[in-house]
């Protein structure tokens, strides 16, 4: 009797160790994705930030990606006179649910003609995903770390999730001579 309770207590076990990871999964599929609603630009401007982290890329023109904190918006307005260090962009939060989900952002900058040095790659269009969260502010800020990024002309930033801009922002640069 007693052997058969222990096989029998045995065998619960088991079967909750096999739904345990069943129940999880389902819970899990349940639960609902995020989804971004709209972009609420806060401010846009001419920014200086501290560099975290900085990777070479070949989807951005001048060959950095930044990973950037402590953002400081020096001046509000689309005409730039761009300089080393600076960088032109906007602070925004993602509106939608839930209210502190992660999601992945495309930034996605339109720019004049560069070369990106590492691949040779002529380009007018540089990208970087971000992962941001709904209901926090962030950033997207193209900044100007290299002389051979310093060219004037427009350049567009826009915030873009799965294909679809949901924000977007134009300046014109100049570069002193």
């Amino acid at each position: 009797m007693k052997r058969t309770l222990l096989l029998a207590l045995a065998a619960l076990l088991a079967i909750a160790g096999l739904a345990a990871p069943a129940y999880a999964k389902a819970k899990q599929a349940a639960a609902p994705q995020p989804k971004v609603t709209a972009v609420k630009v806060l401010e846009f401007g001419v920014y200086t930030s501290t560099v975290e982290k900085r990777e070479n890329s070949p989807t951005i023109a001048d060959g950095i990606k930044d990973r950037a904190k402590d953002f400081k918006l020096v001046r509000k307005s689309t005409l730039v006179d761009a300089s080393l260090g600076i960088g032109i962009g906007m602070k925004y939060v993602l509106r939608g649910t839930p209210k502190g989900a992660a999601v992945n952002i495309d930034v996605v900058v339109r720019h004049p003609r560069m070369v990106n040095p590492d691949t040779g790659e002529a380009m007018t269009e540089s990208s970087a995903s971000f992962e941001r969260v709904i209901g926090t502010p962030e950033y997207a800020v193209w900044s100007f770390d290299t002389p051979e990024g310093l060219v004037p002309g427009e350049y567009v930033i826009e915030l873009a999730l799965e294909g679809k801009v949901l924000a977007s922002k134009v300046f014109r640069v100049k570069v002193r001579e």
